[in-house]
């Protein structure tokens, strides 16, 4: 039997209103940098970057419930991995539940609705293309010579000055988490076939592809559905749905799957109403109840 110490994972759930208090707490707890441990609340909410000891965990879980911040632990080897999310390129939302297909439309996975956990969708911003370069014009035989004689390089433009810049818009992509076994399944905008939407099917990936996820928010009526998902849906604000790269959009999914237990947990042993959920990053916990339970993992 291995006698290796459990190691601990932290999840915050809300952004630190006081950041000071707390980043002295973890600075007591981790003997961390207090500005290292202030550039991290600062991204807060989200899951401590490093695995800690039982010890610093219980000390930071009851120093966070003291300061009304809603947070849990969870045991390393038991911590949620969404990564690798399987891609999907053909799928089809049917009555009985969500179906991925092959290449050649053969079923591969079913999803039946009572089993989607969550859906979380949002779009990936993209860096800007430069096409059209044109090539560059030679010096003339004499100019070349000269240059060569005096040991000088030819003068060429810049590429990126002879490009024209055409901006990229950002790329829709939603992660469908299932339960039982949990496996999560990542669809891209441009990647997918929508052919099962029939009379619906649009011409154009970006506009087939919020028709497919209110399809997966319709019909999952136990799924937990992210504020990042309505945001897209109801072309709402985009820089509440948008993410820097596709591992920022799993890391968020990852944290609101926990939110969701963690509210659940709280509704069934308190009674908690929890308050009305808030853009991305910044949907609110409980006041003075983080840190409890939470480290019992099951």
């Amino acid at each position: 039997m291995s006698t290796t110490p459990a190691r601990y994972r932290l999840v915050i759930f809300e952004p630190i209103a006081e950041p000071h208090p707390v980043r002295d707490l973890f600075c007591r707890a981790t003997g961390m940098h207090p500005t290292d441990a202030m550039l991290w609340l600062a991204r807060a909410p989200g899951a401590w970057p490093r695995p800690l000891q039982e010890s610093e965990v219980r000390h930071l879980l009851d120093g966070l419930f003291e300061l009304g911040v809603a947070a849990e632990a969870w045991r390393s080897d038991l911590f949620p991995e969404l990564a690798p999310a399987r891609t999907v390129h053909r799928a089809a939302c049917l009555a009985e539940g969500f179906r991925t297909e092959g290449l050649r439309g053969e079923p591969t996975h079913w999803v039946p609705w009572d089993r989607v956990e969550l859906i979380c969708a949002g779009r990936i911003a993209a860096e800007d293309e430069f096409r059209n370069v044109q090539s560059p014009r030679w010096p003339s035989t004499v100019v070349a010579g000269i240059r060569a004689l005096t040991l000088m390089k030819p003068n060429l433009p810049a590429r990126r000055g002879r490009a024209t810049r055409v901006p990229r818009d950002p790329l829709g992509e939603v992660i469908v988490v299932r339960r039982e076994p949990r496996v999560a399944f990542r669809i891209v905008e441009n990647q997918m076939n929508y052919a099962y939407l029939g009379a619906r099917l649009s011409q154009s990936a970006a506009d087939n592809f919020p028709v497919f996820v209110a399809d997966l928010c319709a019909r999952a009526d136990d799924a937990y559905i992210t504020t990042s998902t309505r945001v897209l849906l109801e072309r709402g604000d985009p820089t509440a749905c948008e993410f820097p790269s596709s591992q920022a959009l799993l890391d968020y999914a990852t944290h609101r799957l926990l939110w969701s237990w963690y509210r659940r947990d709280r509704e069934a042993q308190q009674g908690w109403d929890p308050a009305p959920e808030t853009p991305p990053d910044a949907e609110p916990g409980t006041s003075g109840d983080g840190g409890t339970g939470e480290f019992e993992i099951p």
